[in-house]
């Protein structure tokens, strides 16, 4: 071993032939002679560098599961990646099929120069020959990928990060969206315990095979269900149906419909503002204070460009929106009601946000008679319209209302699924479908409690 002295400034080659200080090779042997506390300064730069460039955290990490997943986290980079600071967006698919996203990894400049982190695409190991059909199926897959944890600290999820918030939009329908995705939250809180999860979960149609809604059901129940504590803190529902028949207006007056909506939902969730810097929206005060009552899911009811000037005012928009709620609820028992308003910097002046908390107090009152807490986040566009955005989003509503699609769809098919001969082929077994029923049935026992 070569070695330095620092009062003789005299060293040793790898033979250990005695050297004046400085020499660069040995005057006995000819060896190079290394000055390993230069070396190691060298190294540890190195090091530090490649750390600043790798080995990060992320403020929001946007997660697509399944080819519907990917599809919504692509339609949300293309809209509001360019005023995401501090975020990173990946899509995780099961197979190949997804050439119309190919251009996401091109990164998205705004005006401000700012250029945000291209998409990042992942596949899962042994998928490209496997049909993954049903939630056990894609929850197995998932399981056996070696490379989920590194990819998803590659994407910013780090216990590094004491505030993080993980945004995963899936369809629940199919094998890898139902299956994947319980499972990759259950590793994002294994990497990051301090990170908050929100789910925006597409319920299938009324159209689709009980194997949609069985897998629907499945994916919630896990969602929930943990030894633990739940993996999701809130779980937006959407059914696919009422999802078709909602339309919104954008800031430029075009028409915003299906994947567009929910791009916008998520975008008010973080505060992402158009034309403008991201405002102070926390989506962490809503999942703790979700969290605290034991209440994951939610109902989104939307109304998006709305005129002040035609509805006349902002409680005749939250009208609007809880005409159309996005997935079945019952007033009666609503526990939390949570508005997000966008409204145009020029109509600040006349909605206060005193008056407009007065305004929601009473409306909240007036709908909801079980009403435990509310809250509002309100934010401000540049826009020169009179048009506002309003989200509503409304927990304490069970889950045999919410998914009873699901969950008729469930019962149906699981005499089927519960043979054993057919468990290889479902990757579930009898005993996971009873766990499941009794984690849903659990869920809403609480809430009955909480309302009386």
């Amino acid at each position: 071993m070569v070695t330095q002295e620092s009062e003789g400034r005299s060293t040793v080659c790898p033979n250990h032939h005695q050297n004046p200080g400085g020499s660069e090779s040995c005057s006995i042997c000819g060896l190079p002679i290394v000055d390993y506390e230069m070396e190691l300064e060298l190294l540890l730069s190195t090091l530090a560098e490649e750390e600043r460039h790798v080995m990060f955290s992320r403020e929001r990490v946007f997660i697509g599961i399944g080819d519907h997943g990917c599809g919504l986290v692509y339609d949300f980079h293309r809209s509001w990646g360019s005023v995401l600071r501090d975020s990173e967006f990946l899509m995780i698919k099961s197979s190949g099929d997804a050439e119309q996203l190919t251009d996401s990894a091109l990164p998205v400049t705004s005006n401000q120069g700012y250029t945000s982190p291209p998409l990042s695409l992942h596949f899962l190991s042994m998928s490209v020959n496997s049909q993954v059909g049903y939630f056990g199926l894609g929850e197995r897959l998932a399981r056996d990928d070696m490379e989920m944890d590194d990819r998803l600290l590659r994407s910013g999820v780090r216990s590094s990060a004491a505030k993080q918030a993980v945004f995963l939009l899936a369809a629940l329908g199919g094998g890898t969206g139902s299956g994947v995705s319980p499972y990759t939250l259950q590793r994002v809180k294994a990497l990051n315990p301090h990170s908050r999860s929100l789910v925006v979960a597409m319920m299938p149609a009324a159209d689709e095979p009980d194997s949609a809604h069985f897998n629907a059901f499945c994916s919630l129940s896990r969602f929930i269900g943990t030894d633990h504590e739940p993996l999701a803190d809130i779980i937006l529902l959407a059914d696919f149906d009422r999802l078709m028949k909602i339309r919104g207006v954008g800031a430029s007056g075009e028409e915003l419909a299906r994947e567009s909506l929910l791009s916008h939902l998520v975008a008010a969730l973080v505060g992402a503002v158009a034309n403008s810097s991201p405002s102070e929206a926390d989506p962490d005060y809503l999942a703790k204070m979700s969290s605290s009552m034991g209440i994951h899911f939610f109902v989104p009811c939307l109304a998006i460009g709305r005129s002040l000037e035609i509805f006349g005012s902002v409680t005749n928009v939250l009208e609007s929106a809880l005409s159309s709620p996005l997935a079945p609820m019952d007033k009666e028992s609503v526990m939390l009601s949570y508005v997000l308003l966008q409204v145009p910097d020029r109509m600040a002046s006349s909605l206060h946000e005193k008056t407009l908390r007065a305004e929601l107090n009473k409306w909240n009152k007036d709908n909801f008679p079980r009403l435990k807490g509310s809250a509002l986040q309100l934010s401000h566009s540049s826009g020169t319209s009179d048009r506002v955005d309003l989200c509503l989003l409304l927990g304490g509503t069970k889950l045999g209302v919410t998914a009873k699609r699901a969950q008729e769809g469930f019962d149906r098919f699981k005499s089927v699924v519960g043979r054993k001969s057919w468990e290889q082929e479902f990757g579930v077994s009898s005993e996971n479908l009873l766990e499941m029923e009794q984690v849903v049935n659990s869920y809403d026992s609480k809430l009955d409690e909480m309302s009386s």
